[in-house]
């Protein structure tokens, strides 16, 4: 199985760019695992076909394109 990459729509990606380290290496981290299997742990399922995973002090909202191979982030928030 090929690893999906990530892309960010432009709101998710202005905060990605504003997260105070720490915070951005826990995403890092957890981009990590998500490009292996953005359908298992941490993963969560939402009603609306998208996904929620945490990291260290926020959390992303993601929908995946099994035929791209893509996770597109389409919001990620804060704590």
């Amino acid at each position: 199985m090929s690893a999906y990459s990530i892309r960010y729509v432009d709101r998710a990606a202005q905060r990605k760019v504003a997260l105070p380290e720490p915070q951005r290496a826990s995403l890092e981290a957890l981009e990590k695992r998500l490009c292996l299997d953005p359908f298992g742990p941490p993963a969560i399922r939402n009603r609306d076909n998208s996904w929620s995973a945490a990291f260290k002090g926020g959390f992303v909202t993601y929908v995946v394109s099994n035929r791209h191979v893509v996770i597109n982030v389409i919001d990620l928030v804060a704590l």
